[in-house]
């Protein structure tokens, strides 16, 4: 019976993982359902993955080790942590603060926070409960709340955060492409161009020690 139960668990399991799924707005982007914890990628809200997220597979550029594996480990112990490890590494040196342990912790919280302890690399829910942000942050067109949604380690987010980030890293091309956003490769970059220039933000940002507002 055991067996029996194993075997049945298996096929539920293949059924969905491992099928392809497109990201919501750009259908040329590629991924496999997938379970977060297996995920090496992006982790986007495909609507094909039921309850599992679309897993855009991501190559990420060897960096600096600003946070070692022993460190990471005490926040995340996952199978995935190496892989994340890496992207923060990228952005921690990118925003110069490879050694600043305090700056270091105030980084690895926000991003914490803003995928929801590293199970999202964008907001997920429905476009009825994205549609309260039709009229904020910028937004101005029915369905913008959901088109900007919440985005990468520092939670880019609203029409225009992304019109600030667009002319600063036009190659990304984020105001047409927001799901470029999410991308872990550019959400590192992204997360110290904010940290070094926090106007990009919505709101004022504030770092005292280790305690992040967004005023």
């Amino acid at each position: 019976m055991k067996i029996l139960l194993i075997l049945f668990a298996l096929l539920i399991v293949s059924a969905v993982d491992g099928h392809q799924c497109r990201a919501n707005f750009n259908e040329d982007i590629i991924g496999e359902c997938s379970f977060v914890i297996a995920c090496n990628g992006t982790l986007l809200a495909g609507n094909m993955c039921e309850e599992h997220h679309c897993c855009v597979s991501t190559t990420v550029p060897l960096a600096p080790t600003c946070i070692s594996a022993s460190d990471f480990d005490i926040l995340y112990n996952k199978s995935r942590a190496t892989f994340i490890r890496n992207v923060l590494n990228s952005g921690i040196d990118a925003a110069g603060i490879c050694n600043n342990c305090q700056a270091k912790a105030a980084f690895l919280t926000v991003a914490l926070m803003m995928t929801e302890n590293f199970q999202t690399d964008e907001a997920m829910s429905t476009d009825a409960d994205f549609a309260a942000d039709d009229n904020k942050y910028g937004n101005t067109e029915r369905g913008d709340g959901s088109f900007y949604r919440r985005r990468g380690y520092f939670g880019l987010r609203g029409r225009t955060m992304y019109q600030r980030l667009q002319k600063l890293r036009p190659q990304l091309q984020v105001l047409t492409n927001p799901e470029s956003a999410a991308f872990v490769q550019n959400s590192a970059i992204i997360s110290s161009d904010i940290w070094k220039n926090p106007n990009l933000l919505n709101g004022k940002f504030t770092c005292m020690h280790l305690n992040i507002k967004f005023i």
